[in-house]
């Protein structure tokens, strides 16, 4: 089901452009495949340039094990002042620790290394999929006229027009998703590297592109340049700075960047934002994470327009005061 639906949002994604294709006589079959594979080129440019920013990082480890030993030498002595354990005790407990986790991320690193494959090959499902839906989209909207036509003729206009009306505003509400992660990724790179952050690029487009898991990835994409800002700076100023950065910018995106480019189209509370987030995370893991608020979204527009739905799209809408 993750590829269907992952595809399905691409496609929605990806349908103005198609237009546009087909407005210029692009033959759908090659407008569909032309819209897929620009953007598939896109996505490998960015993954490109995080992972030669990786390898770039990696290079620079050894600044931070230049500093390293001083740093564990001040925390040594604040924790014997403050909780009364010497540093043997300390040492032990840490070696005890490390003991413990280098088992679970060598578990990890092979459990990744096993499911590269199967990444890749869903990708190239999703990518399937999203051409097929590009090319057939019209087959499949008469196929639910069609349905609605046996249920119930006299409503066949009113599906049409949701229909229409909840693929535009989908693609709209996936397009603006897109638009706030590329205004973050270039706020983020332009804030990180006037502050004095090593590797902004790294740090800013991973930030950005985490935004697209609510809450969760704002978190952690901010938490990873402030702890790097902290470990290779003599004092903690720059950290502090990034961290504040990080603050104001989310602020930012969460009261004025979300509401006016994705807001105007679909409004979710944060309570249905947060359920579906933690759903999606139980169901499928990190792509659910991704991929169950836009399906939010998507059902709120729905649940909007059929008037039996509308209760429901209220209890998972802002309240309009």
């Amino acid at each position: 089901m993750i590829p269907i639906i992952m595809g399905s949002l691409f496609a929605m994604l990806l349908a103005p452009m198609n237009f546009r294709l087909e407005r210029w006589r692009f033959p759908r079959v090659l407008a569909a495949t032309l819209s897929v594979l620009i953007s598939v080129g896109v996505v490998i440019a960015i993954f490109s340039v995080l992972i030669n920013q990786l390898i770039f990082l990696g290079d620079d480890l050894s600044t931070m094990e230049n500093r390293l030993p001083a740093l564990l030498e001040k925390t040594y002595d604040y924790i014997s002042e403050t909780f009364a354990l010497t540093k043997e005790q300390q040492e032990t407990y840490i070696k005890n620790q490390l003991n413990l986790a280098s088992g679970r991320i060598t578990n990890m690193v092979t459990m990744i290394l096993r499911s590269l494959g199967m990444y890749l090959f869903n990708f190239v499902i999703v990518i399937t999929y999203a051409i097929l839906l590009l090319i057939y989209r019209d087959q499949l909207r008469n196929f639910v006229l069609q349905l609605v036509e046996k249920s119930n003729s006299e409503r066949v206009q009113q599906a049409a027009g949701i229909i229409d009306k909840t693929t535009n505003v989908a693609s709209s509400y996936i397009a603006g998703m897109m638009i706030v992660v590329l205004i973050l990724t270039v706020a983020n790179i332009i804030a990180l590297s006037v502050i004095g952050v090593e590797h902004a690029l790294f740090f800013g487009l991973a930030a950005g592109l985490l935004n697209l898991i609510p809450y969760v990835g704002m978190v952690s994409g901010s938490a990873f340049p402030v702890i790097y800002a902290f470990l290779t700076h003599d004092t903690a100023s720059v950290a502090i700075i990034t961290l504040i950065y990080f603050v104001v910018i989310q602020h930012v995106e969460a009261y004025i960047l979300t509401p006016n480019i994705t807001g105007a189209k679909v409004e979710l509370s944060p309570l249905a934002t947060i359920v579906a987030l933690f759903m999606g995370g139980f169901i499928w893991g990190i792509a659910g994470m991704v991929v169950f608020v836009p399906i939010l979204g998507i059902a709120k527009v729905v649940f909007d327009n059929v008037e039996e739905l509308q209760p429901y799209g209220y209890l998972i809408g802002i309240r309009k005061k």
